[in-house]
């Protein structure tokens, strides 16, 4: 669902260049920190903000301008100095990226296009999977849930076919709260009763260099 738009979402991102970012160039002191992890589609924040508070450095991507002020609004909130925050598309974003630079990239309740004509709008085509895992340092691992049938099946498929090893894989996964946070989207899932799946996944040997 698309969020209403909120007139002072932009110019709020406007006045925080400590926290939000257009880009994130190779020299950036971003990546002299670390452990790093990235979030795509971060929401109105829940998550990025939880695992935030338990330490890492994170980039929380959200395309969303609406959402972006929510979500940065909410981390300023926390008092949290190591999020930085883009209010960009993952396909704009990837190019200008560090490679193999993040220990964890999390993709919670992504928008799943239902419709089969939409299917190359999902998060998780083979090619974005491709690019996520290229962004992965050796040991890293991907993380992704969603409450939608259709989209889990069609990443586990397209996870395959990036060359992906698949880790771990949940169809009614119960959370872990000591390495896993919600997100709004997942409290509301659980509290209407959907089972949620996950899945967890590295990058292959052959990527790995």
């Amino acid at each position: 669902m698309r969020a209403r738009r909120k007139k002072w979402a932009l110019p709020f991102l406007l006045e925080h260049p400590e926290l939000v970012k257009e880009t994130l160039p190779l020299g950036s002191p971003f990546y002299e920190k670390g452990p790093l992890y990235l979030e795509i589609g971060a929401g109105k924040g829940d998550f990025v903000v939880q695992m935030a508070a338990r330490g890492g450095w994170w980039l929380a991507l959200e395309r969303e301008v609406s959402v972006s002020g929510i979500l940065a609004k909410k981390i300023l909130g926390a008092g949290l100095g190591n999020i930085v925050v883009m209010a960009q598309d993952f396909d704009e974003v990837y190019p200008s990226l560090k490679k193999g630079a993040f220990e964890g990239i999390y993709l919670n309740f992504s928008d799943p296009w239902p419709k089969r004509k939409h299917a190359k709008r999902r998060l998780t085509t083979t090619e974005r999977l491709v690019k996520m895992a290229a962004l992965l340092t050796a040991g890293g691992r991907l993380y992704f849930k969603t409450d939608n049938d259709v989209l889990y099946a069609f990443t586990l498929e397209n996870a395959r076919q990036a060359g992906l090893a698949i880790l771990d894989n949940e169809p009614d996964y119960r959370l872990d709260g000591s390495e896993d946070a919600e997100s709004e989207y997942e409290r509301g899932f659980r509290d209407e009763g959907k089972p949620i799946h996950r899945a967890v996944f590295a990058r292959a040997k052959a990527q790995a260099k």
